[in-house]
C-alpha cells in the first residue's frame, strides 16, 4: 500500500490520535500531519469538490480531539488553578509561554485568544487552563475552542491539499525507497522528541 493510500484510509484515526495526543501535551508533529493528510486526499480525489466530504470528516475529527483534550485542562484549571497552570508550563516549549505573559494576553483579549492560540507555540497549553481559572463560561470555552482548533486544523489540511503534487513527489520517493525511508522515518522522529524532550526538561527547570 502506497503511503498517500495507507493515509487516506487511516486518516481520521492519525488525526484524531496526533490532536489528542498533543493537545494533552505530548510531542507531537501536528500540522506535518494535517498536511500530509490533507495532501493524500487531494492525490486520491479527481476534483476539488471530491476532497470536501473526506476534509470534512478530517476536520471533524482534529475538533473532537482537541476540544476532548482541552476539556481536561479547562476543569484542571477550574479546580487547581495556579497548580495546573505551572504544570502546563512545564510542558509547554515556548518560554515566553509563561503564566504571567499569558495572563496579560488573557486580560485584553479574554477567552477569545483560544481563536489563534494554537498558531502559537505553546500557548495554547497554557491558554486553556487559565480560562478554567479565570472562570470562563464552560459554553463559551466550547464554542471559542471548536473555532480555533477548526480554524488551525483547516490551514494545515488546505495547505497540504493545495501542495498535493510536491507532497506526492516526496511520498513516492519514500514509497520507492521501502524500508530505508522507514528507517530514516523513524531516526528522525527519535531525534526530534530527544529534542523537544530535552527542551521541556530546559523549560521545567526555568521553573524550579
Amino acid at each position: 500500500m502506497l503511503p498517500h493510500e495507507w493515509i487516506a484510509q487511516y486518516g481520521a484515526l492519525v488525526v484524531f490520535l496526533n490532536v489528542l495526543g498533543a493537545s494533552l501535551g505530548l510531542p507531537l508533529p501536528v500540522m506535518p500531519t494535517l498536511i500530509a493528510v490533507g495532501a493524500s486526499h487531494a492525490i486520491g480525489s479527481p476534483g476539488s469538490w471530491a476532497i470536501a466530504l473526506p476534509l470534512s470528516l478530517m476536520l471533524a475529527a482534529a475538533v473532537l480531539a482537541g476540544v476532548l483534550a482541552d476539556l481536561l485542562w479547562f476543569r484542571g484549571g477550574m479546580r487547581y488553578g495556579a497548580r495546573t497552570l505551572r504544570t502546563v508550563c512545564t510542558l509547554s516549549l515556548s518560554r515566553e509561554a509563561c503564566v504571567s505573559r499569558t495572563e496579560r494576553v488573557f486580560e485584553r483579549w479574554g477567552v477569545r485568544l483560544l481563536i489563534v492560540a494554537r498558531f502559537m507555540p505553546g500557548l495554547s497549553l497554557v491558554a486553556v487552563p487559565l480560562c478554567g481559572a479565570m472562570g470562563v463560561r464552560l459554553r463559551s470555552f466550547i464554542w471559542h475552542d471548536c473555532a480555533g482548533v477548526a480554524l488551525w486544523a483547516s490551514a494545515g489540511l488546505i495547505v497540504g491539499a493545495a501542495f498535493a503534487a510536491r507532497i506526492q513527489d516526496v511520498l513516492s520517493t519514500l514509497s520507492a525507497l521501502g524500508e530505508q525511508a522507514l528507517i530514516g522515518l523513524a531516526v528522525a522522529m527519535g531525534l526530534y522528541l530527544a529534542y523537544r524532550y530535552g527542551r521541556r526538561v530546559i523549560a521545567a527547570a526555568c521553573w524550579r
